[in-house]
């Protein structure tokens, strides 16, 4: 069990994010969770209900006021932040000349933006420590083309980018930055995602679905416990010399 290290996972409220806490949490993580749903209060309730020391936020990854705010929160509640996993994103999935320029602006501000802002406002904390550990959200999409998925894969190819320059930026104070790139996850996201086209194909869903989880070598979805897992890893000192890297959990996807 880890012993008073501090792990600040974003987009927590749900999916990859929410198991990521929980499993910080079980491995004896403090947790600060943040996320711009309301579901963020009853994620932390649960976990201070399961033992865990938690503090919750209400706010938008986009929003570098909120992110100040939360951060100089975590920092002042807990003296330190060893781990920080930005998970918080979302997606647009249409045509390329449907897609409008505030439709780009939203999911990039989102997606790299929110990355960036948490990454900016934490490193002076792992400064201070000379340690801590990053692990940022890439996605398959950065890896591979999908249609309808331009805007989308644009942000996520970006934050693999962004995770391998940042992390000689901050090489020399022992701060590791990484990413984890998942292929299809079971998650509200993804399953809004299958639903946009179900609805545009006239597919039904179940077909649609059928189809997406076919893109998997198992033929299946992942759990979003699965890419926790992964997470974690990248997190803990399991993972002491990898830094710059970007770590596929696609079940084959890239690989075909």
């Amino acid at each position: 069990m880890i012993d008073g290290k501090v792990a600040l996972i974003t987009g927590a409220a749900s999916g990859i994010g929410k198991a990521a806490a929980e499993k910080f949490a079980k491995e004896g993580y403090r947790l600060a969770i943040f996320d711009k749903n309301v579901s963020i209060k009853e994620a932390g309730d649960l976990l201070r209900g399961n033992g865990s020391e938690c503090l919750d936020f209400q706010g938008d990854v986009s929003s570098e006021k909120d992110v100040e705010a939360f951060i100089a929160l975590v920092d002042k509640t807990f003296g330190r932040i060893d781990v920080l996993n930005c998970n918080a994103g979302i997606v647009v999935v249409k045509p390329l000349e449907d897609t409008s320029f505030d439709d780009f602006t939203r999911v990039s501000n989102v997606n790299i933006g929110g990355t960036f802002l948490f990454c900016k406002h934490v490193f002076p904390i792992m400064k201070r420590q000379r340690s801590g550990a990053i692990v940022n959200l890439g996605s398959v999409s950065g890896h591979v083309g999908q249609t309808e998925h331009a805007i989308y894969g644009a942000t996520k190819g970006a934050i693999i980018a962004f995770t391998r320059a940042v992390a000689w930026e901050v090489a020399d104070y022992n701060i590791r930055v990484n990413s984890v790139s998942p292929g299809s996850v079971d998650t509200p996201m993804l399953r809004s995602d299958i639903q946009l086209e179900s609805t545009r194909t006239g597919m039904a869903f179940d077909r649609v679905k059928k189809i997406r989880e076919s893109e998997q070598a198992f033929k299946r979805w992942a759990d979003p416990k699965e890419i926790a897992e992964a997470i974690y890893f990248l997190g803990s000192d399991a993972a002491s010399f990898i830094t710059g890297s970007d770590l596929l959990v696609d079940c084959g996807w890239v690989a075909k």
